[in-house]
């Protein structure tokens, strides 16, 4: 027993090549302790992690040093792997990391003996070609079940896309929103040169420029000091006025660009003040205005259809055109069979109604949660949402009407604030719509409010 160095080079998780001047042995075991299989019996070692250092005991039988057999440097091998066992027996330890190629290489060589940690047992070549099948069966069952993981993922993704609800100001901080802002710029002011450093930078320069041309290459190194700091007299006055040159030039494209920011920065905070101010007084032009804006803009996981119109800033119409069922809720889910193959698995009918009514009803929420965000004035959204839907009949319109509710501000402020039912809190709204059996919305009658011309 005693201390000594140890290398192993990894050749699968689980499986460490060991090699050393006795032989070549598979371990096993966590950082700092581990078991050791080899021509020689079973070792126990405990380590410092990282050093190399470790202390070895003999837990096993096995062959002896004395038994007088010739060891794997003596052995007929393969060629190739001559300067290996050199090397194990020139420094008595390595540490390499393998392929896969190189591992099937030094195992068919008979000077290197394997045994498989896990089992105990000889590592043959079938069965390091077994552990190579199961290795990458596993890694590629790990990838498809990330795959699917992302792919549940993105679809409740798809699902809550409205949470969390937009944050609605109320109307104190629409009021205090009105009050100009501070200019800060975010430009870099403009150093001053270190003339201490620069000075001394220079003479440096000097030095190594006389130590490396001329006789300066063989005489001390004083001499090129010394004649680095006769030249300073000249060089250093032209150093320095290039640096405060330099750096007043930096310094008015500093404030150039200074001007131009501050410049832009009352221009922009012009514009949103009054902005604000308009929406504040009630200006129907600008509330129409920014509504548009707003609606256009919006980036949903589906496109957006709806028209609105506006009676007064404080109550807007919208009539939302909702995502075709089909098109947004899969019909079927992938997943792992036992033997690990993917498999599509149909979703039932009721599973997916349930999902496109939460799809749904989350999409008309968070369109009047954004309304209000934008409009201080606005306390009602009024909205209706229909789809497009095959007739069962031919007297049957395309658009089939399925919602028409009236969120009031302070009301989606309180469902933000910690409520998650979507369908009980519609109903506390007095919404209107109907589900059969299954869950799906059906048709209702549109509301009276659509006959308004703006909509025609």
């Amino acid at each position: 027993m005693g201390f000594r160095f140890s290398r192993r080079m990894s050749i699968l998780p689980g499986l460490k090549l060991n090699f050393s001047g006795s032989g070549v042995s598979l371990s096993a075991g966590v950082p700092g302790a581990h078991l050791n299989f080899g021509s020689r019996g079973t070792y126990a070692s405990v380590g410092l992690p990282g050093t190399g250092l470790s202390y070895r005991q003999r837990v096993g039988g096995g062959r002896s040093e004395r038994s007088g057999r010739s060891g794997p440097a003596a052995m007929p091998g393969n060629p190739e792997n001559d300067g290996v066992i050199q090397r194990i027996a020139q420094e008595g330890t390595l540490h390499e990391t393998l392929t896969v190629e190189q591992a099937r290489q030094y195992l068919a060589d008979p000077r290197l003996k394997l045994i498989d940690p896990e089992t105990g047992r000889r590592l043959t070549p079938a069965r390091l070609e077994a552990k190579i099948k199961a290795n990458d069966r596993k890694e590629k069952l790990e990838k498809l079940q990330l795959e699917l993981d992302q792919r549940a993922e993105d679809y409740a993704h798809l699902l809550n896309f409205w949470q969390p609800l937009p944050e609605i100001a109320g109307l104190e901080q629409w009021q205090a929103a009105q009050a100009r802002q501070p200019f800060a710029s975010k430009l870099p002011v403009p150093v001053a040169p270190d003339l201490v450093k620069a000075q001394a930078d220079l003479l440096a320069e000097l030095t190594a420029k006389h130590a490396a041309t001329g006789l300066g290459r063989m005489l001390p190194g004083f001499v090129a000091s010394h004649a680095a700091e006769k030249d300073m007299a000249t060089a250093w006055p032209e150093r320095a006025a290039g640096l405060q040159a330099d750096y007043e030039r930096r310094t008015a494209e500093y404030q150039q660009a200074l001007a131009a920011e501050a410049a832009a920065w009352e221009a922009a905070e012009t514009k949103r003040t009054e902005w604000v101010g308009r929406l504040l007084a009630g200006d129907v032009e600008e509330t129409h205005h920014t509504l548009t804006e707003l609606l256009g803009g919006l980036q949903l996981p589906f496109k957006l259809h709806c028209d609105f119109f506006l009676r007064d800033p404080e109550a807007v119409f919208l009539q939302l055109e909702l995502p075709v069922l089909e098109e947004v809720i899969p019909e079927t889910r992938t997943e792992l069979s036992a033997r690990g193959e993917p498999r599509e698995t149909r979703r039932t009918k009721a599973e997916r109604q349930a999902d496109y009514t939460r799809l749904a009803l989350g999409e008309c929420l968070f369109l009047a949660a954004e309304i209000f965000s934008y409009l201080p004035r606005a306390g009602t959204v009024q909205l209706s949402a229909y789809a497009k839907q095959p007739r069962e009949r031919e007297s049957d319109p395309i658009d089939s009407y399925l919602l028409d509710v009236a969120f009031q501000r302070q009301a989606v402020i309180e469902f933000g604030q910690g409520e998650q039912n979507l369908l009980a809190f519609f109903v506390r709204l007095g919404a209107r719509l109907k589900q059969n059996a299954e869950g799906a919305l059906d048709r209702i009658e549109p509301p009276s409010w659509l006959a308004h011309e703006d909509l025609l």
